[in-house]
Formats: structure tokens, sequence, C-alpha cells
């Protein structure tokens, strides 16, 4: 036989032999998760300036300086903390039926705590201001803490291997194969708003008479699965 046409054949065997012989490595396979509760310390809120809500016919503008009124009286720094997220108008429809134009404003505030927001609901609500909902959540440390749990599930699963290992009369090695995967934590949406503030409508904005109310935690969860390589 020809070199060549020896190596085109003998290289396929090559090829299959290396994960055989990979299957006799001696391993142990472990998993183990670790999880944390929080609670979202940035909560947006979307609110809705608009001329047409109002019977009165009250202005955008009056609407805005009634806004930044409540916020003052609540010690919220109003440029950092709130932003405008759209300006509009119905100009089209004015040209079309010669009706006059409703200008609408929406703005979104970033608050860190379900008690403020809802003290926010209830400022509003007394400046006739009503058309506010829960835009987002999210909790500003989360890939912090995945880091954190991650440590943790990793130790737990070395653990368990030697735990495992030791009755055999063997020991770890080094890890040839690690995973991990997380769950859990996702914010709450827009249609979670009554979970926050179900007492928003009945509550003062004095702090005092507020109840301190949070969100409902919810759970951050990490699992890693490892492969260690096992002594002869």
């Amino acid at each position: 036989m020809k070199p060549f046409l020896f190596a085109l054949i003998a290289l396929p065997l090559m090829v299959l032999a290396q994960p055989q012989a990979e299957n006799h490595i001696p391993y142990i396979q472990t998993t183990a998760k670790a999880d944390s509760l929080v609670v979202p310390d940035e909560i947006y809120l979307s609110i809705q300036l608009r001329e047409q809500d109002e019977k009165n016919k009250v202005s955008v503008e009056q609407l805005e300086k009634r806004m930044f009124e409540a916020f003052r009286q609540l010690d919220i720094d109003i440029e950092k903390q709130l932003k405008l997220a759209d300006l509009s108008s119905n100009i089209k429809t004015y040209f079309l039926r010669r009706k006059d134009i409703k200008k609408s404003k929406r703005y979104e505030l970033k608050l860190h705590n379900a008690t403020t927001a809802g003290r926010v609901l209830a400022a509003l609500e007394e400046k006739g201001i009503s058309n506010v909902h829960l835009s987002k959540t999210d909790y500003s440390k989360l890939e912090e803490l995945k880091l954190h749990l991650l440590g943790k599930a990793v130790a737990k699963a070395k653990a368990r291997a030697n735990a495992m290992a030791k009755p055999l009369g063997q020991q770890l090695e080094e890890a040839i194969f690690i995973s991990d995967s997380h769950s859990g934590f996702v914010g709450y949406k827009r249609d979670k708003l009554e979970e926050v503030v179900m007492y928003a409508t009945m509550a003062k904005s004095d702090a005092a008479t507020t109840p301190n109310i949070q969100f409902k935690p919810q759970k951050i969860q990490v699992s890693v699965q490892i492969r260690f390589r096992l002594s002869k």
C-alpha cells in the first residue's frame, strides 16, 4: 500500500481513538445550587400627562407644574430621577378635523423602594394625575450577586465530590469540565403594580403615616455542574 493511502486510512482511526481514550479518564461529576432572595431597588414609574384626560382642559404645563411640586414635597431629586420619555401632540388630527391640539408628555421616574412609589402615586392622585403605571423593576447588584452565588455553588460541588471520592480511597484532581446556569429574578412588570402599592389611593404622602412596604422578594438561583478527574 502506498504511504499516502496508508496515511488517509490511519487518520480517521486516530480521530476515533481519541474520544475513546477520553472516556477512560476516571472522573466524578457533581452538581450544586446556591440561591438568595432579593428585593428590587430600582423602580421605574411611567407618568403620562395628557390634556384630554382633564375635564377642565388643564394644560400639560399645568399638570407638569403640579407633578414637580409633588416631587419636591417628597424630596425627590428631579434632575437625577426624572427624565422625559416622550412628547407628542395630535397635530395631524387638528389639520384633518380642525379640533384643538391636545399635547401629552410621558415621564419616567426612577425610585428605590416600594414605599416611596406608594407615596408618589398618592401625591400624584391628589394633584389630579392618575395615568401612572409600573414600567419595570431591577436589582442594581444582580450580576455581583450571581458571581457570589457561583462561588458558593462551586465550593459546594467540590465538597460533595470530595465526600463521594473519599470512601473510594481516591482524591480529586483538576476540574476537566464545568458549566453554569441561573434562573429566578426577572423584575416586576406593568401589570404587577397592585402588588406593590395596593394602599396607594388611601395612603397619604406624609412619610409618618405611610406604611413601610416592599416588593415581595424574588429568588435568584445559580446551578453548576463540575467534572473532576480522579486519582487512580
